[in-house]
């Protein structure tokens, strides 16, 4: 009980940010039950269980109200900023990516506010520090980290999309504390109030040499993987080609600081330090100091200080003389994480870096006893490999909608090879800085394993069926999910009971999911500026109807509406019918990620479409004003402009309507939303709402939001 006590008791405290974080009450509430938990746990202290059980719950209530007093900081931030054109001074925190338009290349920083007026010369409206924003600045030009800088930009709220299956980009930036966004100008001038400083700029110079020392010997390609393999991150100055084969094998987590980094610099320090006969207070210190270092050069993300903090402890334990416990560390260094920055919990990279790290933990020796007539390399290869994806299954379908299929094979056979690579990398960059020829010819020998690991991983990557698309889990299928696991590797005694427990939570919601099957499903996405309405039939054929904006991402398309159809397992479409803007770029973006069968460019002005051919059909209306409408049909319209609201359709089953942000449409939007209460039509908008979805079955539509409101009609 005691080996689990520190990860159950990680738990408990996520659970608790969890629950917060969807129900709502002050900071101080939740710290008051903890505390009423105190003197329960004192009356218990003789039964153990008893005892276990009010602690957790005690420190459940405690990652409740770490959770809440962080919404209260971030909830007082000025939001109201927004709407105006000012002039700022900050402070830069991170370089974010740069992009192409039409008005020339944007780069997009995240800056810390330090300053805000109406003018340069000015009275301030804030004199200090506030928060971050994202600055998007006309130009590649790049700026160092702790670089101060003054531009005249124009400050907006940020837009977050309501689908399932994006990444979760609002707990992303209040972890971040970023609050608003701000664009400049193209020509608009950027001061530059201080130059970078401190160890930002020691940090920065560094890796920027390497890299220009890594290009002495490899090619430009080569130089940024190799500087992506030894520090992370800097995905956008790889091909993108090169990313989607790493994604597809589902060994792109090499290309971030993992804990088998640190094992490697480890390794390098201890054997340096042993060669020079070195105390082991003297060894630990400098592999803190190294590991930290190297920390700050992978950016500190979350899977970096993970892995740092666990392979410090591990160098501690042999100054300790004591055993070091995985399960110890992972659970001290996540809890510890989670205090600092209770949102780090909805952060991607955390949640698949510690189920991995969790994973390996606990199941690779019950799997690596399973696989004892394979040779030990193959052996320990494949338990390593599968009992990191084992517990991150469902969250790898929520995420990414697919599994690897060769993913065992990649590990096994491009993994060594890539490991290699990283421990002639390591002490190429040492050595580079110390004695250039020295680097250059470890460099040379990097080159031939770098190209090797490629193009292996690009044939595996290549070879048909390389991903299994499945979509999100729905929770029962979770939860059997996790029951089987935990039957085969945690409660074996127990195993009677939970398997047929398993199916039992498998099998009956699966029954009645079958029996309440919808004869048509509208999926109503919420993707900006742009429309996207997709009716999946009941024999699973899908047909969608996409609007462009001129005022949206190019790419809308392919990087918020494909993730969002695959959550849902839709990955082929019987036809698609795109009117807007550059239907030409949307088609093609969308036939590129889906399987598309039929292509209709409907031009600017289109629609109405039947987009149900059923008794009440769903119709969706893009641009032509249209008075005449349909009884007892959801009605999609797309645009309220040339529309009064005389011509509000009093006999429609329910209403999706949209705010384009034109001053009279704002006005008719308002007042369709307003005559739908009135005569009780259910009257949904996306940038509100999030992604709406309807079923028609038995003659009845209901009608369900990402908030989780429910209507029917």
């Amino acid at each position: 009980m005691k080996l689990y006590l520190g990860l159950a008791m990680a738990v408990a405290f996520a659970c608790g940010i969890a629950v917060a974080d969807a129900f709502s009450l002050p900071w101080y509430s939740w710290l008051v039950l903890a505390a009423l938990c105190a003197p329960l746990c004192w009356l218990a202290r003789q039964k153990p269980h008893l005892f276990l059980a009010l602690l957790l719950i005690a420190v459940f209530f405690c990652g409740a109200g770490r959770m809440q007093w962080d919404a209260r900081h971030y909830a007082s931030l000025p939001v109201h900023l927004a709407g105006k054109t000012w002039y700022i001074e900050g402070t830069v925190v991170e370089k974010k990516n740069s992009y192409s338009t039409d008005e020339g290349t944007l780069t997009r920083y995240v800056l810390t506010l330090d300053r805000l007026a109406y003018s340069a010369a000015g009275a301030a409206v804030l004199d200090e520090p506030t928060g971050n924003l994202y600055v998007t600045l006309p130009g590649s030009k790049e700026y160092i980290p702790s670089t101060r800088l003054a531009v005249t930009a124009a400050v907006r709220p940020i837009r977050y999309y309501g689908n399932e299956g994006l990444y979760d980009a609002r707990h992303r930036d209040r972890e971040g504390d970023i609050f608003l966004k701000a664009y400049a100008k193209a020509g608009t001038p950027v001061r530059i109030l201080a130059p970078p400083r401190g160890l930002s700029l020691v940090v920065y110079s560094l890796r920027e040499r390497l890299v220009a020392f890594y290009g002495t010997v490899l090619s430009r390609d080569q130089a940024n993987m190799l500087s992506s393999l030894l520090f992370g991150g800097h995905y956008d100055e790889l091909p993108p080609a090169l990313l989607e084969s790493f994604s597809s094998t589902k060994i792109i987590h090499i290309l971030s600081v993992s804990g088998s980094h640190v094992a490697l610099l480890l390794s390098l320090i201890q054997l340096l330090g042993r060669s020079l006969k070195l105390r082991e207070a003297a060894l630990f210190s400098l592999s803190a100091v190294v590991v930290l270092f190297y920390g700050a050069l992978s950016d500190f993300t979350a899977p970096v200080v993970r892995a740092a903090a666990m392979g410090i402890i591990a160098a501690g334990s042999l100054v300790a003389r004591r055993d070091y416990t995985a399960f110890h560390a992972l659970a001290l260094t996540s809890l510890v994480m989670l205090i600092y920055s209770p949102c780090l919990l909805f952060d991607l990279s955390f949640r698949l870096s510690y189920g991995a790290s969790a994973g390996i933990i606990l199941l690779r020796q019950p799997i690596s006893r399973v696989l004892t007539a394979l040779p030990p390399f193959l052996r320990d290869g494949i338990a390593v490999c599968v009992s990191a994806q084992l517990l991150l299954v469902p969250l790898l379908l929520a995420s990414f909608s697919s599994l690897p299929v060769y993913s065992v094979f990649a590990n096994i056979l491009v993994g060594p090879i890539l490991d290699l690579v990283i421990l002639l990398g390591l002490a190429a960059s040492v050595a580079g800085l110390l004695f250039l020829p020295l680097g250059q010819v470890l460099l040379a020998v990097i080159q031939p394993f770098m190209e090797l690991a490629v193009k292996g991983n690009y044939f595996l990557a290549s070879l048909p069926h390389s991903r299994w698309w499945l979509g999100a889990l729905p929770w029962y299928s979770a939860a059997a999910y996790y029951l089987l696991i935990g039957a085969i590797f945690f409660l074996p005694e127990k195993r009677r009971l939970l398997m047929p427990l398993a199916a039992l939570v498998f099998l009956v919601p699966s029954c009645y999911a079958w029996w309440q099957k919808p004869e048509l499903t509208v999926y109503i996405f919420d993707v900006g500026n742009d429309k996207a309405t997709c009716v999946v039939h009941d024999d699973s054929s899908a047909y969608l109807w996409y609007n462009k904006s001129r005022w949206s991402n190019p790419e809308q398309a392919a990087c918020v509406l494909v993730p969002a159809l695959r959550y849902h397992g839709i990955f082929a479409l019987e036809s698609v019918t795109v009117s807007g803007e550059t239907t030409g770029p949307t088609a093609t973006q969308l036939c590129s990620n889906l399987a598309v069968q039929q292509v209709i460019e409907a031009g600017e002005k289109a629609g109405p479409y039947t987009a149900a051919a059923v008794s009440l059909p769903y119709y969706v209306y893009d641009t032509i004003p249209h008075t005449d409408w349909p009884s007892m049909a959801c009605l999609e319209v797309r645009s309220l402009q040339g529309i009064s609201p005389e011509a509000f359709p009093k006999e429609a089953a329910a209403l999706v309507v949209y705010d384009s942000g034109q001053a009279f449409s704002d006005r008719a939007w308002k007042e369709w939303r307003r005559l739908g209460q009135a005569y009780g039509i259910p009257c949904f908008t996306p940038a509100l709402d999030g992604a709406i979805t309807a079923t028609w079955r038995q003659g009845t539509w209901s009608y369900t939001t990402a908030g989780g409101t429910a209507h029917e009609a």
